[in-house]
């Protein structure tokens, strides 16, 4: 199940791309931290909205700001859909 949630909570986040990253040429595994933070947050969560609140509280301590929750929760609800259908 962890690897399933590795390679969806890694496409949605790329496709996200938050920062922008991807855009100034930066490695396909440039989340990799944050991915493997939210995934374990996916694994213990009980619905989407603790997914969301993680994709929130992992890149605001990364990058020291605030996101939009419903952009997080937009992601959230397309990786608990794909992982738990």
């Amino acid at each position: 199940m962890r690897n399933i949630a590795v390679r969806i909570v890694t496409k949605h986040i790329n496709n996200w791309d938050p920062e922008y990253l991807f855009a100034d040429g930066a490695p396909d595994d440039e989340y990799e931290s944050e991915i493997a933070k939210i995934v374990e947050a996916v694994l213990k969560s009980k619905d989407e909205i603790e997914v969301a609140e993680a994709i929130q509280d992992t890149f605001g301590y990364f990058f020291g700001r605030d996101y939009d929750f419903e952009d997080c929760y937009s992601i959230a609800k397309n990786v608990w859909k794909e992982l738990y259908g």
